[in-house]
């Protein structure tokens, strides 16, 4: 912590007050910023793009949309950033995430980059070995 400049007409000890308090409110701002879910992209193996939800180095969600709802016009995902979408669309659905699965919304699924089907009916994968506990 740098000298507050507004604090020098204060005595020592308002100054020890203002510092804790400054010390602490980093703390929380840096506990907040750890506990926040990070959305990344995630490798492409097939056709489909994807990003990863993670929240203290564990992996909430795999979202992808599949190649095909990208490109088909009724969807409107063709002109927009995809994994920002993704990461917004997600967002709203972490909630209803009790254990890491991987969810690929398909062309069927969007209508003008709205999901119109019930989260709980959109396609599952199956999970890899390393997850499956």
């Amino acid at each position: 912590m740098g000298y507050r400049y507004d604090m020098r007409n204060y005595s020592p000890q308002q100054k020890a007050i203002v510092r804790q308090r400054d010390e602490e409110e980093k703390f929380r701002r840096e506990e907040a910023e750890r506990q926040k879910v990070k959305c990344e992209e995630s490798p492409r193996n097939g056709d489909y793009e994807g990003v990863y939800f993670n929240k203290n180095g564990n992996c909430l969600l795999e979202l992808r949309v599949s190649g095909t709802a990208i490109v088909n016009a009724p969807c409107g995902l063709k002109d927009i950033d995809i994994k920002k979408w993704l990461c917004e669309t997600g967002r709203e659905y972490l909630d209803k995430v009790k254990k890491f699965e991987i969810v690929t919304i398909l062309s069927h699924d969007i209508e003008n980059q709205k999901i119109i089907t019930e989260w709980e009916s959109l396609r599952r994968e199956d999970l890899p070995e390393e997850f499956d506990s």
